[in-house]
């Protein structure tokens, strides 16, 4: 028997004792040390009730001990008791001001109050009581306060702060790589961690956040030099390989990007999000076969993985397949309902092999659904412009401009409807003022409206540009 079998068996045989002078009616002697073994015994099990009752019964014998106390308000707190729990700490405060623990928990119940001013000023209290062992744990406590509160540069100032002190605590670099994200703070992000490896070049989730950072801001060619140096470092760490295969993949290098994602076999089996990007790699290689068969194994990884249906789709509507496309579209709606990007495309299908009455009643409901997403009010307004039904699809394009106002490309794509009916001088007029806010969606209509280059305010407004 090995001593945790061991440990496990005087646990029993403790907690048996226990209830059978309970069943019994009798008064057994157990010592403090005894009762939290009993407690710690039915928590484990998830026995609660049974552990304040123990926690009773061990008051009757030890009424002034406050580690009974302390576990009790604890356990309470795990029920969902907080306000009792929190009375409990209180009163144990007042005799033990100096308890690291009371403190800690008074703070985790003020945070699952949401009261995170009240956590915050307890997690501080506990952090200048000194001790090493708790000092991460806090720290982090504190930073997830301020995070509550939608504070993310006090988040920030209390995460560097606490990696003066531990540089090489990893979730204190995750939680600061999130809270710059978070807080759309990349280029600092950038900064501190080129900063961190200066003074700790072998920190591997370092090198690994800045690559994270670098690919946000679509420096890509630095962001793979980051993982690789994290892989130099940390030749196991699986998340580098992927978020490496995924620069390659924006740049293009869709071969590159296939050979490091199966470099990733010999650390982790590989799931079905991994055979679904290597099927999309192969997909804009054009190599079709081979992206069905990874999509295809992506399913028989995970039946319910959505993208791998939606990448059937895709390749058969690229080879021709359309009608036999739709089905595998509507199994990946089936499985992910919420995504907008989904039905698009199932509208565009539905486009394609002329069944525009579904199409129109697939984005009536989109634009109901998802009305800040300015693609659904394009692919509504469409359907009504291919028809010829200039008015409605300006109607449509005006309601989601109105629910979008700073979106440019609503904007522009009434400038195509404008035109198209014949009202040119409003046509005119707007194409004036997006030109002048946003001169770069211009390439957008001339893409979507081609008949827009015989236009000669048009031509006068390009050439004046230049």
């Amino acid at each position: 028997m090995n001593e945790e079998d061991r440990d496990q068996h005087n646990a029993e045989e403790l907690v048996n004792r226990y209830e059978k002078m309970v069943a019994n009616d009798e008064s057994y002697y157990f010592d403090i040390e005894e009762f939290e073994g009993i407690v710690d015994f039915y928590c484990d099990n998830n026995k609660f009730s049974q552990a304040l009752t123990a926690i009773t019964y061990a008051y009757t014998l030890f009424p002034e001990n406050t580690s009974m106390m302390l576990r009790e308000s604890q356990i309470l707190a795990g029920m969902g008791r907080l306000t009792k729990a929190l009375a409990r700490l209180k009163i144990l405060e007042k005799f033990e001001p100096q308890n690291q623990e009371v403190i800690l928990t008074m703070g985790s119940i003020y945070s699952q109050l949401r009261e995170h001013k009240q956590a915050i000023d307890l997690f501080k209290r506990a952090l200048e009581m000194g001790g090493d062992e708790m000092e991460e744990e806090i720290y982090l406590e504190i930073a997830l306060e301020y995070e509550n509160m939608d504070r993310f540069d006090k988040a920030i100032e209390t995460l560097q702060e606490a990696l003066t002190k531990t540089p090489d605590n990893e979730t204190l670099l995750y939680e600061l790589a999130y809270c710059f994200e978070t807080a759309d703070r990349t280029a600092e992000c950038i900064e501190y961690y080129l900063a961190f490896i200066e003074t700790h070049p072998f920190s591997f989730p370092a090198w690994y956040n800045l690559g994270n950072a670098y690919q946000k801001l679509e420096q890509l060619e630095e962001s793979i030099e980051a993982y690789d140096y994290c892989i130099a470092i940390q030749g196991d760490f699986a998340p580098a390989y992927y978020n490496k295969a995924h620069a390659l993949f924006k740049m293009d290098k869709y071969a590159e990007a296939i050979a490091v994602f199966e470099e990733t076999y010999a650390y982790e089996p590989p799931q079905a999000p991994i055979y679904c990007h290597i099927g999309e790699c192969f997909e804009k290689m054009e190599e079709f076969d081979k992206a069905l068969f990874y999509y295809r194994k992506s399913i028989q990884n995970d039946e319910y993985y959505a993208d791998a249906y939606l990448g059937i789709g895709m390749v058969m509507d690229l080879q021709g397949k359309t009608p036999e496309a739709i089905s595998y579209i509507e199994r990946a709606i089936e499985l992910e309902p919420e995504n907008p990007d989904y039905h698009l495309f199932l509208v565009e299908v539905l486009k394609k092999v002329g069944h525009l009455a579904e199409a129109e009643a697939i984005t009536e409901t989109l634009v109901v659904r998802f009305p800040d997403n300015e693609d659904v009010w394009l692919d509504h307004s469409d359907l009504f412009f291919v028809q010829k039904n200039y008015n409605q699809a300006i109607a449509v394009i005006n309601e989601g401009w109105q629910k979008n106002p700073q979106s440019s490309v609503l904007g522009y794509r009434k400038i195509a409807y404008l035109l198209a009916s014949e009202k040119k001088e409003d046509a005119y007029d707007l194409m004036l003022r997006m030109h002048l806010n946003d001169p770069a969606g211009m390439e957008e209509l001339v893409e979507y409206y081609p008949a827009i280059k015989d236009d000669l305010f048009y031509a006068d407004l390009m050439r004046n540009k230049q």
